[in-house]
């Protein structure tokens, strides 16, 4: 089972493959188009944060650790921050 940090991780890291997939000129339109959409609407990193944060005192502790910005160290364009 993952870790609630692993889970943050992965959340972060997908927004920013997002960003990735829509802003490369070598993929189909229909794919960037689509990484758009789902962009638009995805949650950015403080968003992330936040949900986390608010959701301590109905669920227990979230994340054990705080976001790490090395965790968009591999993503040319960072994460999702809007």
């Amino acid at each position: 089972m993952s870790r609630p940090h692993e889970l943050t991780r992965n959340l972060v890291q997908a927004g920013a493959f997002l960003k990735e997939l829509r802003a490369d000129m070598r993929l189909p339109e229909d794919v960037r188009r689509e990484a758009h959409r789902l962009l638009r609407h995805y949650p950015t990193v403080g968003h992330i944060q936040n949900l986390a944060n608010t959701a301590v005192g109905v669920l227990g502790p979230i994340l054990d650790r705080e976001i790490d910005p090395d965790w968009c160290s591999g993503y040319k364009h960072g994460p999702h921050r809007r």
